[in-house]
């Protein structure tokens, strides 16, 4: 059975209640799996975990134990890298493993979307199992050749240094977005947050054509133009609660990013 939880804090609430249950003991071992030891700068690197049961009793793990800032990189300069993944809402999805037997829980995970590899290097990986009642995995090695950021990073990489305390980035989707009001185009979408809830939050969606206005989609809150920025169009929804913690916001955003607007 699948059952709708919150965020981050609710997955954390859920998965401490089977370490609990389980009485701290962590049975089931993980394994983080390479797709590729070897990547080049701006490409996938793509993982699988696997959850192992060494008991004689079946055990309960869940496949959204991925779906946060679950693994530790560490960079060649021996830094972990800041997560800048999904941090909206997921599913809880138990699965079952039974004795003696294996489980992938996650599949085909692209790292790039939860962290930004911004040099080659040697990256050592592992899964963290704080909070979700499975154990830390082994680290593997994964080199990374030189090569050309992907143009999401490269935009991510550059507005990390307007990025306020205690605000974080994260990178929403790409490939198609829409937004708010706007025609369904092709291009990427990230946000600069401090706490969704409360409105202190700008949403930015960087498009490879103009997003039009279309008045068949109701806005979920209002878009401001920038302009244009390394070939793409930039559009920006700022929060209610945003103004005052962040008044400056979208020129700094626009400063950055070299933004143009044509007259």
């Amino acid at each position: 059975m699948t059952t709708r939880i919150g965020s981050i804090a609710a997955i954390l609430a859920a998965t401490a209640l089977t370490v609990a249950a389980q009485g701290e003991k962590r049975d089931l071992l993980t394994e983080v799996i390479a797709a590729k030891q070897t990547v080049s700068l701006g490409d996938p690197i793509v993982v699988s975990v696997r959850v192992t049961n060494h008991t004689s009793e079946a055990a309960v793990a869940s496949r959204s134990a991925t779906a946060f800032d679950c693994f530790e990189v560490t960079s060649p300069d021996g830094e972990r890298l800041r997560y800048i993944g999904f941090d909206g809402q997921v599913a809880a999805n138990p699965v079952e493993v039974r004795p003696f037997s294996a489980v992938t829980i996650a599949e085909a995970l692209d790292l790039t979307d939860k962290y930004l590899f911004q040099k080659p290097g040697r990256y050592s990986i592992r899964f963290s199992g704080k909070w979700t009642g499975l154990s830390d995995s082994p680290a593997i090695v994964i080199e990374v050749t030189p090569g050309r950021l992907s143009e999401f990073d490269d935009i991510a990489a550059s507005l990390l240094p307007v990025c306020l305390d205690g605000w974080h980035l994260a990178k929403d989707g790409r490939a198609e977005v829409t937004p708010f009001g706007r025609s369904r185009v092709p291009g990427f979408v990230l946000h600069l947050c401090r706490n969704h809830m409360r409105g202190e939050a700008v949403l930015l969606w960087f498009t490879k054509e103009e997003a039009k206005l279309d008045p068949k989609q109701q806005p979920r809150g209002k878009v401001e133009y920038l302009g244009q920025a390394r070939g793409l169009f930039v559009y920006a929804s700022v929060g209610e609660n945003t103004p005052p913690l962040w008044p400056t916001a979208t020129q700094d955003i626009s400063r950055v990013l070299q933004i143009t607007k044509q007259q």
